[in-house]
């Protein structure tokens, strides 16, 4: 009888998260999730302003990693890697922090374009999902937005633009509520960017992945808190992405903390990504998008896993 696969963890150090997936390949080839973590980071926090990451967050994220790694290894993990997006693109020092990565965990931190970002999300979002062979992913993080295309496996368009939930917040909303005037700069700067959008063809279906698409989802599905398996699939209407999205931009971050779906973390935040959803909607003209709890950590885990 065959035998499983060595066992590789991935981690997706994002702007405002890390999320760590960790398996192998099965006797029949089937991927098989061990273990599938996710915390709050904040890596990007002052990025967008300062173009630098603090000492005091690499202090914080380093410890953060340390823990993935034992949680890794504690599962057999073989190979540990940890990859960067947005923020680590956007930080002067970023070969700093890379070295202190590496010193303080003994993990190897990989810089990940945008372009690649966008093709190993595409890949990830898919995973578990029953989808048409054409479908497009739309990845809206903590400092950019991706928006891929394709067929399969294989991405025909993609683009990845700077835009997310925690470069607008930081830029535009100094307080929660914000202002009818902070709103209104936000949208015009949200909505310039998103001229960047290729073409999109009609009737393709949407996947959404990360944080803000799976806490609408779960606000609307009304699930208690993140739930991968009752999530996963529900298809999030865009006429209740604009009524959550109106609904979250009049709150005080008090009262969107006391809300159970939304991770406390995440409060400060969840109102520009869904303002950044609404608009990509409404852009692309489609009536809304399948939630997917994947993402570019399954992509890369997919890949890893491919050249064990």
């Amino acid at each position: 009888m065959p035998e499983s696969g060595p066992v590789r963890a991935v981690v997706d150090l994002g702007t405002n998260t890390a999320l760590m997936v960790t398996g192998r390949r099965g006797p029949e080839g089937r991927i098989e999730v061990l273990d599938d973590a996710h915390a709050v980071a904040r890596l990007g926090k002052g990025v967008d302003a300062q173009r630098r990451i603090a000492d005091e967050t690499m202090d914080r994220v380093c410890l953060l990693l340390a823990g993935y790694r034992d949680r890794a290894r504690a599962l057999g993990a073989e190979q540990i890697r940890v990859y960067g997006t947005s923020a680590l693109r956007d930080a002067a020092n970023k070969a700093e922090f890379i070295a202190r990565v590496g010193r303080d965990t003994g993990l190897e931190l990989v810089e990940v374009s945008g372009k690649e970002e966008a093709d190993l999300t595409f890949r990830g979002a898919a995973f578990g999902l029953e989808l048409p062979p054409r479908y497009a992913v739309i990845d809206i993080g903590g400092g950019s937005t991706e928006l891929a295309v394709g067929e399969a496996e294989h991405v025909q368009a993609a683009v990845s633009l700077d835009v997310g939930a925690v470069r607008v917040t930081e830029r535009f909303f100094p307080q929660l509520p914000p202002t009818a005037e902070e709103l209104d700069a936000a949208t015009a700067m949200v909505g310039q960017v998103l001229e960047g959008l290729f073409p999109y063809p009609e009737g393709t279906t949407l996947v959404g992945v990360a944080g803000t698409v799976t806490t609408l989802g779960a606000l609307d599905r009304n699930v208690p808190r993140f739930d991968a398996e009752e999530l996963n699939g529900h298809f999030l209407v865009a006429s209740q992405v604009e009524q959550w999205s109106a609904r979250l931009l009049a709150m005080p971050a008090e009262s969107i903390r006391q809300l159970p779906q939304v991770h406390e973390q995440r409060a400060d935040i969840i109102g520009a990504g869904s303002l950044i959803l609404r608009l990509v909607l409404a852009r692309l003209r489609v009536p809304g998008l399948v939630v997917s709890t994947r993402g570019i950590r399954y992509g890369l885990l997919l890949r890893d896993l491919a050249l064990a």
